[in-house]
């Protein structure tokens, strides 16, 4: 039976980030997203003269129909939530969804390059934290894991790095962590806290900086994890598609800002998964 995850991203219309990359990806694996949108882009925030419209004030307004009609959701799944009016609806919605006993999937969506993002402060990461410790698996990369575990120290991407970082969320007492932008020579890929135990997940790393390759990852963890796959398993199967969908996207010249080339590489997604 398929699985229904409420996801809290934003809409960018142009650059297969947030919800562009979601919908498409946790289809594929033959699951639902119901998109929550937190605002509207006209394109993500890489391109210049974006458009922007704040979707904040109707978030707790959509939830409250869903419950009203008896929606049932396997999972709540957030990514750039982008406000702190988002975050403090995401915080209300994942406390109601840890008192069901549903799965709480966090991807930070807040740093990259050693710091916040311009948009964000000090304010913002404290709520974001706020929402972090709610998570029963949180997807942060390198950047956020540092900020949000307080190893500021780990700035190498390396493997005892990450190991440093994970073992500090163990002892935070964060169930389920998966780390991206993890390196080890020439590869790239995520460090996997699940069931106590750390594991590596790598595939071929490359040079380009690539928009979106961070929402296409959780997503496909999130949506391969409702399906039964372990945590690991899960973490590789996402780092072996980006290493795909990369690859696809660079060899005909693309511009980067628009994201990866994940239409020509969803039948990858769609052949592994099982139809139930």
């Amino acid at each position: 039976m398929n699985k229904r995850i409420l996801s809290l991203q934003d809409f960018s219309s142009i650059g297969r980030c947030s919800l562009t990359a979601a919908i498409p990806i946790v289809s594929a694996l033959g699951n639902e997203l119901v998109a929550l949108p937190t605002a509207i882009y006209s394109t993500q925030t890489a391109i210049d003269n974006f458009t922007f419209t704040d979707l904040s004030d109707s978030i707790l307004p959509a939830y409250n129909h869903f419950k009203s009609i008896k929606a049932e959701f396997d999972c709540l799944y957030t990514g750039f939530l982008g406000t702190i009016s988002a975050v403090d609806a995401a915080i209300e919605i994942a406390k109601d969804f840890k008192s069901a006993g549903r799965l709480v999937a966090i991807d930070p969506a807040m740093a990259d390059d050693g710091s916040l993002y311009s948009v964000f402060d000090l304010q913002y990461f404290n709520k974001m934290r706020e929402l972090a410790s709610l998570a029963d698996v949180l997807l942060p990369n390198f950047t956020e894991g540092r900020m949000l575990s307080d190893t500021t120290e780990c700035e190498s991407t390396d493997v005892e790095n990450a190991k440093l970082i994970l073992n500090a969320f163990k002892k935070q007492g964060l169930p389920c962590v998966v780390l991206s932008g993890v390196t080890d020579g020439n590869l790239c890929g995520t460090a996997t806290l699940s069931n106590g135990m750390i594991s590596f997940q790598f595939n071929e790393k490359f040079e380009e900086r690539i928009h979106g390759a961070g929402d296409i990852l959780s997503s496909i963890v999130v949506s391969s994890v409702l399906d039964g796959m372990t945590f690991p398993d899960a973490a590789q199967k996402a780092v072996d598609f980006i290493r795909l969908a990369i690859k696809s996207t660079v060899t005909k010249n693309t511009d980067l800002r628009y994201g990866l080339n994940l239409e020509k590489c969803l039948p990858y997604l769609i052949n592994r998964s099982e139809i139930k």
